[in-house]
């Protein structure tokens, strides 16, 4: 291979190059400095435990969190800290908790950075509704509605969510009132208004032995006259 080649294989090499750091690096030119260290914190995180690098005790995320949430920091951070990755869809970096350690005072954290807008959010879920709590930046002249990852989208669809508040109020009844799984489909097919399904529960309902068991009328027993003894005549 002559010497002239191999230079031109090594500069289309550092050409290449150039535009990959070009390809990563533009996004981040477009950010603000904080934007920019959000980035630069969470970028190489994505698939960690967040308690194994510290993510909480970044100032980065603790300051933002605090300025944020205000009285609701330490439940949501609670929840938070049973997720168990850093995640990323798209702009979005986000976090979900795994569990419920304190289920009076929430169900369920989401907290979601978009490295887009540089906007940070956090989703509480509290008796099945939604608390949303986003940031809105000075230099954002109109307010910016939260963007939220695959995982939490539902959380905020109201039919879902009806759906879901509708699950839970049957399955606490089936518990304290021992209804079957059957005739607890009946009653959610009638709560939502389908009353094909429900008609369909009810007719494929399997009949319990003791609801077909037949009675048979008591017939008395056969009365047998008393034996009355021969008198002999004398």
């Amino acid at each position: 291979m002559s010497t002239s080649l191999l230079k031109k294989m090594r500069c289309l090499q550092i050409v290449l190059l150039a535009l990959m750091l070009n390809a990563c690096v533009a996004p981040l030119l477009l950010m603000s400095p904080q934007g920019q260290l959000m980035w630069a914190l969470l970028k190489p995180l994505v698939g960690l435990n967040p308690n194994d690098v510290g993510l909480f005790e970044q100032p980065l995320i603790k300051d933002r969190m605090k300025a944020l949430l205000g009285d609701n920091y330490d439940t949501t951070l609670s929840l938070l800290k049973t997720a168990d990755k850093i995640q990323q869809e798209g702009p979005l970096f986000y976090l979900v908790s795994s569990y419920t350690p304190v289920p009076l005072m929430a169900e369920k954290a989401g907290l979601v950075w978009n490295s887009d807008t540089n906007q940070m959010a956090v989703m509480l879920m509290t008796g099945g509704a939604p608390l949303v709590i986003a940031e809105q930046l000075n230099n954002q002249a109109e307010k910016v509605i939260p963007s939220w990852p695959k995982e939490l989208a539902d959380y905020t669809d109201p039919q879902k969510l009806k759906q879901k508040a509708l699950e839970a109020g049957a399955n606490q009844v089936q518990q304290q009132l021992g209804v079957s799984p059957t005739e607890l489909d009946a009653a959610k097919a009638l709560a939502t208004g389908d009353v094909k399904a429900a008609q369909n529960a009810v007719i494929t309902t399997p009949v319990t032995e003791a609801a077909t068991t037949i009675t048979a009328p008591i017939v008395p027993a056969e009365i047998t006259p008393p034996v009355i003894p021969e008198v002999k005549k004398q």
